[in-house]
């Protein structure tokens, strides 16, 4: 016999299935997108579309958000080697 709850249980399971399916396509479709401004000739912030579809698949996935740091430091040392400040 199942408990009372059960139906609310598997409620909760789907739904929280559906929004992780829908956050990862979303992610994908963002990242894709980013790629697609990437090329030269193609107008569109290229790099920070795809930051920020790597940022929503970073909530799903680890590789993701060793990606996104690695990215991060990349532009920071970018930044402040322009700047003129010194490298650690």
């Amino acid at each position: 016999m199942r408990p009372v709850f059960y139906g609310a249980l598997t409620m909760n399971w789907l739904i929280h299935h559906a929004k992780r399916v829908v956050r990862i396509t979303a992610g994908i479709v963002v990242v894709i997108a980013g790629v697609i401004m990437a090329i030269p000739g193609v107008p569109g912030p290229g790099l920070l579309t795809i930051f920020l579809g790597l940022s929503i698949l970073a909530v799903d996935f680890v590789w993701a958000h060793k990606l996104k740091t690695k990215m991060q430091d990349t532009a920071k040392n970018a930044v402040d080697k322009v700047r003129g400040k010194k490298q650690p």
